[in-house]
């Protein structure tokens, strides 16, 4: 699977956050969590802090949304 199909540049080019996680850290953390099917991850900016949005395909049928920050948080949106 290709985490970064439509995505701007090359995994290498997203820079990772100063003593943060990786974009591929963080889709692994809740594909491990969820037990789902990571279906795009994607670094964004939140109140100023790196991290990343990850969409998520739960169960075969309900896609979620979750955010991960730099240090490897993740809550649901």
């Amino acid at each position: 699977m290709d985490l970064y199909a439509g995505q701007q540049g090359h995994p290498s080019n997203f820079a990772r956050p100063a003593g943060g996680i990786s974009l591929e850290q963080a889709a692994d953390t809740v594909r491990r969590r969820t037990g789902g099917r990571v279906l795009s991850a994607t670094p964004v900016r939140k109140g100023g802090e790196r991290g990343y949005n990850i969409r998520v395909l739960v169960d075969g049928k309900r896609v979620r949304q979750y955010y991960v920050d730099s240090e490897g948080r993740m809550s649901s949106r």
